[in-house]
C-alpha cells in the first residue's frame, strides 16, 4: 500500500507580536478576497462581527489583511486593547511616569515624516517618526515613532494631513523640549 504525503511550502515568515497587532472590529464588516480596485469591491468571503478580534498581517490602500485570509477596510477596525485613555499631551507631560505604556486614540495633523537624530532623546537615532500637531485644539508637538509595518503608510501622507492614530506612550516628556513620544499602533486618514 502506498502512502501519499503532501507538503505545503509556507512562503510568509510568521510576524512577531509587535508586527502583527490584534484589532477588534468596530462594526460588522465584509471579509473580501482582495482590496477594492477603484469602487469595485472583490467578492465577500465572510462577515466579521462587531467585537471580533483579528490579527492584521498586511496593509494596502486603506485595507488590511487579517489572519482569516481576507480583507476588511482598516477604518472598520480598532485596536483590540480596550484600555484607550482620554489623555491629552498636557496630561502626559504633567505626569510622564503615570502615562508611560498607556494607549491613546487621537486625531492629529501629520506635519512630516522625520528621522531621529541624537537630539531626539526619546527616540532611537535613525528611527522614523511622524512630527504631528494635536490632538484637537491643543495643537502641541507630538513625536509618533513609526514601526516598519506602518512606514509605507506614513511615507504616503501629504503634509498637514488630518489622521486618527492609536499610539502607546513611550516617553511622556522627552528632553530637552518636553515633547511626548508615542509608539504608533495604527493610523487612518481622515
Amino acid at each position: 500500500m502506498r502512502t501519499l504525503f503532501i507538503f505545503f511550502l509556507v512562503a510568509a515568515v510568521p510576524l512577531s507580536a509587535q508586527d502583527a497587532p490584534l484589532y477588534k472590529a468596530a462594526k460588522p464588516a465584509a471579509i473580501r478576497t482582495a482590496p477594492a480596485v477603484d469602487t469595485t469591491p472583490s467578492p465577500a468571503v465572510a462577515q466579521l462581527n462587531r467585537g471580533s478580534t483579528v490579527e492584521v498581517l498586511a496593509r494596502d490602500r486603506g485595507w488590511v489583511r487579517v489572519r482569516v485570509e481576507g480583507w476588511v477596510r482598516e477604518s472598520d477596525l480598532t485596536v483590540a486593547d480596550s484600555a484607550l485613555r482620554p489623555l491629552s499631551p498636557a496630561d502626559i507631560r504633567s505626569n510622564p511616569a503615570a502615562a508611560q505604556g498607556k494607549l491613546v486614540q487621537w486625531q492629529v495633523q501629520s506635519v512630516s515624516l522625520q528621522t531621529a537624530d541624537a537630539l531626539r532623546t526619546g527616540l532611537n537615532s535613525g528611527e522614523p517618526y511622524l512630527l504631528a500637531l494635536g490632538p484637537g485644539p491643543e495643537r502641541a508637538l507630538v513625536y509618533l515613532a513609526v514601526p516598519p509595518a506602518l512606514l509605507s503608510s506614513a511615507k504616503n501622507l501629504p503634509a498637514m494631513t488630518d489622521i486618527i492614530v492609536v499610539a502607546r506612550v513611550r516617553n511622556g516628556r522627552s528632553e530637552p523640549a518636553g515633547v511626548p513620544v508615542l509608539d504608533l499602533q495604527s493610523l487612518t486618514r481622515q
